[in-house]
């Protein structure tokens, strides 16, 4: 049989579906790279955006009806009843924890031509989910620390469809990194819905703690880990970070809005003040650290003045890259139950506005680089110009130039022209 994961969503939807490859791989089923080519298709889903759930719908609609069709994810966890009600083609929906049943799922439901779900969230995570090393990407190695979120922003669904935070052991993870390293991974990348509150208490291991060993072990180019919740801010990461220069220097910090108004109206525990201080702390102790961050336009209540407290955040944090959107309320959500009163116009303008202040800040950060040399680890080929290699810098900057070189090794690269969302150069010889 063969099989097709079609993935939406963050880093650590990615990770899942890396391990239903695994699962499904282990039983001899071929992975097809066409959709059209294969007998069972999983879609693991995302639900953080409205936006984000409709394209699942859509891509579900475009199926072959012959399909085995099995819907995983935060969206199977959150709607298991409305995918079965708008698509009919669904055979078995599989929530954020289930999925690693999925032999037992082909065997009782799909080879048998039954229907059904399981998307009970497990209240022991750390006790039920198996070590799988299995990875497509074979230079950056995921790894996952920890899941659910205890936070309950009251616009985000993830408590709903992830559950309650979860950590896993200490020596489980340290392993897997350790095995990472061993098979020829040059970057491990930590995972979490707020990896800098994971700790194991049992052997007395706090999430700095946990990154200085982790940083111990050779071989391991870069260490990042994703995402940070602000309000879990401790100064011993600074530290950590400053004495291990393989701990990448950035930070995915989502702050979400520039204004404590509307922070507290997000459920946020943290203040604008506080934010900008601990950004200050950490580039007054490591002044090459890049940040990027996560914004929510248009939240009810949002008002002008909120709205200008968020660009002048940008403006003084000097992000290297952002990821913005209108807010849109999702089921189960307190915020949900709040009128949205900011007309669409509104929110599309602000959106525009906050993108145009970023694409500047961009453009002045890399027009800065010209004539620099920076270390890139290649990723693949440029699919838009033969011969030429796409990387990465340690803060997540798109690089291209020519070359010849295996997707995870590392070059050193003289920029010499840049856009606002990518810089070009030429290999140092």
């Amino acid at each position: 049989m063969k099989f097709f994961i079609k993935t939406f969503g963050c880093q650590m939807n990615v990770n899942d579906s890396e391990k239903i490859n695994h699962i499904l791989s282990d039983r001899e089923m071929e992975r097809t790279k066409e959709v059209e080519d294969a007998d069972i298709v999983i879609i693991n889903s995302c639900a953080v955006r409205e936006k984000a759930q409709e394209k699942i719908f859509s891509f579900i609609g475009r199926l072959d009806q012959s399909q085995k069709i099995v819907v995983s994810g935060c969206v199977a966890q959150s709607e298991k009843d409305l995918i079965l009600k708008r698509n009919r083609k669904v055979d078995f929906v599989v929530g954020t924890h289930q999925f690693y049943g999925m032999n037992e799922i082909i065997d009782d439901f799909l080879l048998k031509n039954l229907k059904g779900t399981n998307t009970t969230l497990s209240k022991e995570w750390s006790e039920e989910v198996p070590d799988i090393y299995s990875r497509e990407n074979r230079f950056t190695g995921f790894i996952s620390i920890m899941e659910g979120c205890d936070n309950f922003c009251t616009y985000c669904i993830v408590p709903f469809t992830r559950g309650r935070e979860k950590y896993r052991p200490y020596r489980n993870i340290f392993d897997e990194a350790e095995y990472l390293a061993e098979n020829g991974f040059r970057e491990i990348v930590l995972l979490g819905q707020n990896v800098n509150s994971w700790k194991d208490q049992k052997e007395g291991v706090s999430f700095a703690s946990l990154l200085s060993r982790i940083a111990g072990i050779e071989k391991i180019k870069w260490i990042r880990f994703i995402t940070s919740y602000p309000g879990y801010y401790e100064s011993e990461l600074i530290d950590v970070m400053k004495q291990n220069r393989n701990i990448a220097r950035h930070i995915h910090f989502p702050v979400q809005s520039g204004s404590t108004r509307i922070l507290k109206k997000m459920g946020r525990n943290y203040t604008r003040e506080q934010y900008i201080q601990i950004i200050s702390k950490f580039k007054s102790e490591i002044p090459e650290i890049k940040f990027s961050s996560d914004f929510i336009v248009g939240f009810p209540g949002e008002s002008d003045r909120d709205f200008d407290l968020t660009l002048s955040l940008i403006e003084k944090a000097r992000y290297d890259s952002l990821f913005s959107f209108i807010y849109s309320p999702r089921k189960h959500t307190k915020a949900a139950s709040i009128d949205d009163n900011i007309p669409a116009e509104v929110k599309k303008k602000r959106l525009q506005l906050l993108h145009e202040l970023q694409k500047n800040i961009q453009l002045e950060a890399h027009g800065g680089l010209v004539g620099k040399e920076l270390e890139v680890m290649v990723t693949g080929n440029n699919m838009k110009r033969e011969g030429e290699l796409l990387g990465r810098t340690e803060s997540y900057k798109i690089v291209t130039f020519p070359g010849n070189h295996k997707p995870g090794e590392f070059v050193k690269v003289t920029i010499d022209s840049f856009g606002p969302h990518s810089l070009r150069g030429l290999e140092v010889i």
